[in-house]
Formats: C-alpha cells, structure tokens, sequence
C-alpha cells in the first residue's frame, strides 16, 4: 500500500526526530504516527523511505519515498545523531 502524501510528510518529519539505528538495510528507525509505528529507512544509494508499519492489526507493507529535502534532512539528523 503506498501511503498518501500527507501521511507521508507527517512520517518523514517525526523521523527528524527518532533515534536510528544501524541495520543491514541501513539506518532505520521505528517512528510513531497516528497510533501506528512506521519503519523509516535511510540507505547509502536511494532516498530515504518506508516499507512496513505496525499497528493493532499486526504489520503491513507500506510505502512512501521521501522527497529530496526530506531526504536531506535526515541524512543530516542522523549525522547530527552519530556526532554525539
């Protein structure tokens, strides 16, 4: 299912924010919007997206790319993150 765009930004903003983590898909953090947890992905060579969430339900596939800007922002975040 491709996520609608508004959901889409709400889910690339919370993620500006969400704690990342290493992982062989590349950095990816579980980010809570409108009771489900998306998983965000931020890789080495395509822009940052999503590919599932979880909810009351269990897991669905979702998807979403981020556009560039937002692409950029977290690539920024999680630098600023790793910094630390």
């Amino acid at each position: 299912m491709d996520l609608d765009n508004t959901t889409a930004d709400q889910v690339f903003q919370a993620a500006s924010t969400a704690t990342f983590r290493r992982t062989n898909l590349g950095m990816t953090a579980d980010v809570p919007v409108d009771g489900y947890r998306y998983r965000v992905i931020v890789g080495d060579r395509y822009l940052a997206h999503t590919d599932c969430r979880e909810g009351y339900g269990g897991t669905e596939w979702t998807y979403a790319n981020a556009t560039q800007e937002q692409d950029q922002a977290l690539r920024a975040a999680i630098a600023a993150q790793t910094a630390k």
